[in-house]
């Protein structure tokens, strides 16, 4: 096996133990996250674009994630796609089939944050110095949802967040 094939296969592992960690945390229930009724009409097409004032940052290798999470609960993705840096401008669609796990798919919520991160380590965690654009809450099966990677994560803690980033 090539160093470079053990290097993704490392990321690959290191992704799958990052989104156990998370799902392991649970999943606190409430009357209030009613699930999408129409699992069809889960799904959300994504826009994603670096900023020009980002493009330096950036190398063309370097791991895109593309996920949306509950707005409400954990924050493990509830469908993820991961592309390179030179895939971009890319719009992608996110669906069940792309989920964690049966239970925690975007026909589980009715209301979703989009999140775009470059990941400079290749990891799935969020670390100082990615870079990364969100959305702001949207319904699942929204059309159209366009985000802008146009921020670098400075590497302090987000309030009540025990692993994410600013």
């Amino acid at each position: 096996m090539t160093i470079s094939r053990l290097q993704s296969a490392a990321q690959y592992l290191g992704m799958i133990a990052v989104m156990t960690a998370i799902s392991v945390t649970g999943y606190p229930c409430s009357a209030e996250a009613a699930p999408v009724a129409d699992k069809a009409a889960a799904s959300l097409k994504v826009t994603v674009s670096l900023s020009p004032a980002l493009a330096k940052k950036a190398a063309p290798n370097d791991v895109v994630f593309i996920f949306a999470r509950a707005v409400q609960g954990p924050r493990m993705p509830l469908a993820i796609v991961r592309k390179q840096v030179k895939d971009l401008p890319v719009t992608v669609v996110l669906d069940d089939s792309q989920g964690m796990s049966p239970e925690m798919n975007l026909s589980s919520v009715p209301e979703v944050i989009v999140v775009a991160r470059v990941s400079k380590s290749g990891m799935a965690s969020p670390q100082a110095g990615d870079l990364e654009g969100t959305s702001a809450s949207v319904k699942v099966g929204t059309k159209a949802v366009a985000i802008s990677i146009a921020k670098v994560l400075s590497g302090q803690k987000e309030p009540g967040s025990p692993h994410g980033y600013r």
